[in-house]
């Protein structure tokens, strides 16, 4: 018999056990490799999750989540601190560290929003969450590459069934499964009353353009964060690069920073608008469709240089791509309300820099972020079973690594 049961080790799993008292019996289940595996073979499941991509941390209470309003932003800024200061501890102080400041321009639709933020890129997170694992691996038992098929509860303990066959008891279960879907699991909450409310997912262009174009704007700073009505700009890289990302079986493109790999000319950043559908098959359904034309079976990326999109912007300068992409009008992926909240965004910029957009600026198609449905919990993240807690991206509250972080955090001293 287990005191507490995680299922997922990924960022809000990890910060959960850290902080759960060590006189615990604890077991973690994922159904990814461990972090060896992650070290040498590319997955984005597994010990620390999607920690193990660009490890881009932000530090404020405004974005990455909806736990201000659960918990209060008091305690949100408290554990935002405390995860800043355990990465720090595990190696992370050689992260890039910069801070984007709020400016004040009453004339502008654009909202801009301070923000500490820290960079680690996925050398240093790989490096970080080696330590991380191997200061746990003598305090908590792991059993990877296994997925939790059932979850009963009996005699007011809970009964756990991997897909290997293994059977577990326990005290407490915390699902940290991010936003990973698991439909036998789903089944399981469904058997034990659970309802999940809502599915989102955001979907954005990665835009790629010269960094200078933005120097009016950040002076000294490395990144602004922005928002306006229902869009907001996400993760921009000075003199960073866009890669591939393969996230459930889907290729988009991702913005890595500067010091990744040979610095380049360009910025690149992302600007999201959410989507919202009945139910998970709905989401997934549209977006299997929707990157099947993109992809093609294969990696492909498909992008638009600006001007090809609005004749609004003119073509000034080069824009020498970072990623390999084609401009497939053919294709019908263009999504026309993004694309036109894309276009008004990019011009009310403009006005804010009171410089150009240059139309050599490339979109690329698409960057998504996933949102996991809510199900219904209380301020202790406990939903209507008792002693069964939800964290992190599937519990519908937070959707950043930070945020993430900080709930595991937070149940980790609820649960002491």
């Amino acid at each position: 018999m287990y005191d507490t049961i995680i299922i997922g080790s990924g960022v809000s799993s990890i910060f959960a056990m850290l902080n759960l008292h060590t006189d615990q019996k604890i077991l973690t289940i994922d159904s990814g490799p461990d972090i060896a595996t992650r070290l040498v073979k590319a997955s984005t499941s597994g010990f620390a999750g999607l920690g193990l991509s660009e490890g881009k941390y932000n530090f404020s209470p405004d974005l990455g989540s909806h736990l201000s309003s659960k918990i209060g932003e008091a305690l949100v800024r408290k554990y935002l601190a405390e995860v800043e200061s355990i990465l720090n501890t595990f190696g992370a102080k050689a992260a890039l560290t910069y801070q984007s400041h709020a400016t004040n321009q009453s004339d502008s639709s654009i909202k801009f929003l301070a923000c500490h933020t820290k960079h680690l890129g996925t050398v240093l997170s790989k490096e970080v969450y080696h330590n991380i694992f191997t200061y746990l691996s003598d305090k908590v038992d792991f059993l990877f590459n296994n997925a939790v098929t059932n979850i009963e509860k009996q005699d007011g303990n809970f009964r756990i069934t991997t897909s290997e066959n293994h059977v577990f008891h326990a005290k407490k279960v915390i699902v940290a499964t991010g936003s990973k879907k698991n439909a036998a699991l789903n089944k399981s909450f469904a058997n034990l009353g659970l309802v999940y409310q809502n599915n989102r997912v955001d979907i954005g262009f990665r835009i790629e353009t010269l960094s200078e174009t933005f120097d009016s704007l950040l002076q000294n700073d490395l990144e602004v964060k922005m928002k306006k009505a229902n869009m907001y700009s996400y993760c921009m890289n000075k003199n960073g690069r866009v890669i591939k990302r393969n996230l459930h079986g889907r290729v988009t493109p991702e913005g890595q920073n500067s010091r990744e790999e040979t610095p380049s000319k360009n910025l690149n950043f992302t600007l999201f608008r959410p989507y919202y559908f009945d139910t998970e098959a709905q989401m997934n359904a549209y977006l299997d469709s929707l990157f099947d034309k993109i992809n093609q079976n294969s990696d492909r990326i498909i992008g638009y240089p600006l001007h090809s999109l609005s004749s609004e912007f003119e073509s000034i300068k080069k824009v020498q791509s970072t990623l390999a992409y084609e401009s497939d009008f053919t294709a019908n992926i263009l999504l026309d309300d993004l694309l036109t909240d894309t276009i008004d965004f990019l011009h009310c910029l403009e006005q804010s820099m009171q410089s150009k957009i240059d139309g050599n600026t490339l979109l690329y198609c698409y960057d998504t972020k996933y949102f996991g449905p809510e199900i219904h919990t209380n301020i202790r993240f406990e939903s209507d079973v008792p002693g069964l807690y939800f964290i992190g991206d599937c519990s519908g509250v937070t959707y950043s690594l930070s945020h993430a972080a900080c709930s595991g955090l937070y149940l980790g001293e609820v649960l002491n």
